[in-house]
């Protein structure tokens, strides 16, 4: 039997890695126009496209990330999918409930979104374009998450370190910047 040698993996190529986030911000591009991004209004620090899903050739959900995550400043997604999608809200509240009591069996599953359901939320009022909108909140540990539906669609606000009186939304119509910082702060960091 010969020696093979063993080799870690390959380095990508500078070049082409610049080559395939251009190509795939442009398919995100396509598949955002017309979709109804919203994002934090007057924010100057880091940004990003947190996350996106897609469905039937469309954009389903689209997130944007304002700050570093996670990092000592102010952090704020704000989620977009169709009003009769999934429960972006309650999705989040999960999150953070199964980060202290894990459902290890179907009961204690049951038993924490019997718990979720029943809390009724607060109610707070976020700028969006200039127009006071009211929004579901709810408090978290160490943030909240609030959500209202803006036409045919949810816009879901989850935030730490940041008050609801200091957030205002608006459109975003240009997702480049998102998209660069999305290659500073990639997935998992």
């Amino acid at each position: 039997m010969a020696d093979r040698e063993v080799t870690g993996p390959a380095v990508p190529d500078p070049r082409q890695f610049q080559v395939r986030a251009a190509r795939e911000l442009e398919q995100l591009r396509a598949l955002a126009a017309g979709f109804p991004l919203h994002g934090l209004a007057n924010w100057t620090g880091s940004r990003q496209f947190s996350r996106w899903h897609t469905s039937d050739g469309g954009l389903a959900t689209a997130g944007l990330g304002h700050g570093a995550y996670p990092g000592p400043g102010p952090y704020v997604e704000v989620l977009v999918n169709a009003a009769d999608g999934p429960d972006q809200a309650l999705e989040r509240r999960r999150e953070v409930r199964y980060a202290t009591e894990p459902p290890r069996d179907e009961e204690t599953f049951r038993r924490i979104d019997r718990e979720l359901l029943a809390v009724e939320p607060d109610e707070v009022v976020i700028p969006v374009e200039g127009a006071p909108t009211r929004f579901s909140v709810w408090w978290l540990p160490e943030g909240w998450v609030a959500t209202t539906v803006l036409g045919a669609h949810r816009c879901t606000v989850s935030a730490s370190r940041i008050g609801p009186d200091d957030v205002e939304l608006c459109r975003v119509h240009d997702i480049k910047p998102y998209w660069d910082g999305r290659r500073l702060f990639p997935p998992g960091s």
